[in-house]
This record gives structure tokens, C-alpha cells and sequence, in this order.
């Protein structure tokens, strides 16, 4: 198949386990973000010290696995943490508008690494892909609600999750282009350990402050849903879907994996419409669809030669 075909069927299949983080709350509804997110990365952990052998991960050399460590940061761990933290200070809706945008920086951010002049093919579907994103968004978001005197630092908490996603995409997307120490899946799981020994660290700590509940003040029926969807974020949108987004990134140019990004909101919200039986409304559908057209147009500027 060809190469880069391929790499959007797998950015495709990745935004499609992506936008199952979309249906957790819906699912959860008295678990903590700080619940969902510790027991999300902790199975992810789990599920990478099953399928890769720890002892061959000792082995890489100290600069992998302090980029590892890092790229968990950056990537999973304070990259979901500061989402939370905004969302509770800010409001969810304002924190979907901004991270709706990370398409547009990734994008950006990777075109720039080949010169400012890059950007001039791309800068009105970029533009058109921003007022989609926007449109789509701005039906649910409440400005006027961001008034509380810790929305400020809640807004400055989303911003900064999508830069540190930003940069990570663009640096892992660099380094498995580069590397050969480790395939894409190999890549997943010792993310995926590094994730769980922050994890473990963390999870006494928010036990201790009450961020997260011991297991025995939990019921017996909604333990069981939270294990379940623990398994499905951790196993299915984290370890698989970075996995996918890991063997795209070896194919795909920045300028097309940025903007593929999309259709996580897009699967996303196929999911909760399906979950809470709604139907999106028409600024809704006007909005993805005009992003849509934004991204093929980046496609086709990009890799349709010019008629003569």
C-alpha cells in the first residue's frame, strides 16, 4: 500500500480509539477526572509491562529513557492533568475550543521547521480549518461563564496542555522517523511503563487529598465500570492508539498528521451523540464539515502537482 495512504488510514484508526476518552464522563458520571485519568494510565502501564519485556527496556540507553520519561509527561500524564485542572477552573467547553486548535498548531509548528515560506501553500486552509473549529465550538462555549477568579489560570492551564502536545507531537513524530532502537509499538509500551511509575506515585497522594476515592468508598457496581473503562481508555485510546498514531508519524509529514487530528473530535462526537441519543446541531455540522474541507484542501495543495 502506499505509504502515505497508509499513514492517514492509521491517523483515521487512531482518532477513531482517541474519541472514546469523549465517552468516559458520560459513563462515569460520579468518578473524579483525576479517577478516570489515574486508572486510564495505570492500565495502560499495566498493559505495556504485559506485551514488552522490562528487562530489554533496562537495556535502551539513558537518553531513551529519559526521552521516554519525558515524552510521558508532556504527552499523557501532565498533558492530561493541566486538561483536568482547566476544565474544572475554566469550563469543559472553552477547553475543547482551545484543544480543538492543536491541529492547527501541529501543523504550524512542523510546516515552520522548513521555513516561514512553507506556510504560504497552507495558510488559507489553515484559516479555514481554525473558523471550522471555532464555529463548531462556539455553540456550547459560555465566555461570559469564564468570570471566576480561577478561570484566568484555568485557561492559562489548557493553553499550556496544548503547547506541551504540540511539541510532543512534533519531537516524537522527529525522533521515530530517526530511530531504529525501537519499532512504534515497542515506543508505546516503555511510554506506557514510564506512565505507570508516575501513576503509582501519584495515586497515594490523590487518595491523601481526597482528589481521588479509596476503592472501598466506591460501590461494587460502579468499580467495576470504572475497571472496565479503565481497560478500554488505557488498553484501547492510549496503548493502541499511540501505537497507531506512533506508526503514522514514521510515514506522515507534520503538515497532514496535525491536521488529521480532526477526526478524534469527530469520532468523539459521534460517540456521545450515539451515548445521550442527541443529533448535533447544524452550527455543529457546519463547523466539522467546513474543517474537513480544510483538510482535504491541505492534501490536495500539498501533494496534487499543478496542472501546466
Amino acid at each position: 500500500m502506499n505509504p502515505f495512504l497508509l499513514g492517514i488510514l492509521l491517523m483515521i484508526a487512531t482518532c477513531a480509539v482517541w474519541g472514546l476518552a469523549f465517552v468516559a464522563p458520560i459513563a462515569l458520571p460520579n468518578a473524579s477526572a483525576i479517577e478516570v485519568t489515574l486508572g486510564r494510565t495505570i492500565a495502560y502501564g499495566l498493559i505495556s509491562l504485559l506485551l514488552f519485556d522490562l528487562r530489554r527496556a533496562i537495556r535502551l540507553p539513558p537518553g531513551v529513557l529519559w526521552r521516554a520519561f519525558v515524552y510521558a509527561m508532556t504527552g499523557n500524564v501532565l498533558y492530561y492533568f493541566l486538561l483536568v485542572i482547566g476544565m474544572q477552573w475554566a469550563g469543559a467547553s472553552m477547553a475543547v475550543l482551545i484543544i480543538g486548535m492543536a491541529p492547527v498548531t501541529v501543523t504550524v509548528a512542523g510546516r515552520l521547521q522548513q521555513g516561514i515560506g512553507a506556510l504560504k501553500p497552507l495558510a488559507f486552509p489553515l484559516a479555514l480549518f481554525a473558523a471550522g473549529v471555532v464555529l463548531a465550538n462556539t455553540a456550547k462555549t459560555d465566555f461570559s461563564g469564564a468570570s471566576s477568579d480561577l478561570a484566568p489560570l484555568g485557561m492559562a492551564a489548557i493553553f499550556l496542555a496544548l503547547v506541551m502536545w504540540t511539541w510532543y507531537a512534533i519531537v516524537n513524530a522527529r525522533f521515530l522517523q530517526e530511530t531504529h532502537l525501537v519499532t512504534p509499538q515497542e515506543w508505546s509500551s516503555v511510554i506506557g511503563l514510564v506512565s505507570l511509575a508516575a501513576a503509582l506515585v501519584a495515586l497515594p497522594m490523590a487518595w491523601a487529598t481526597g482528589l481521588a476515592r479509596m476503592p472501598t468508598e466506591i460501590s461494587g457496581d460502579e468499580l467495576a465500570m470504572l475497571a472496565l473503562w479503565s481497560v478500554l481508555l488505557g488498553g484501547g485510546s492510549t496503548w493502541l492508539g499511540t501505537v497507531l498514531f506512533n506508526m503514522a508519524s514514521k510515514v506522515l509529514d507534520l503538515t497532514i498528521l496535525g491536521q488529521m487530528i480532526i477526526f478524534e473530535a469527530v469520532f468523539g462526537m459521534i460517540y456521545v451523540f450515539v451515548a445521550v441519543g442527541e443529533v448535533p446541531t447544524v452550527q455543529e455540522m457546519a463547523g466539522i464539515t467546513i474543517a474537513l474541507f480544510a483538510v482535504w484542501l491541505s492534501i490536495r495543495r500539498l501533494y496534487v502537482p499543478a496542472k501546466p
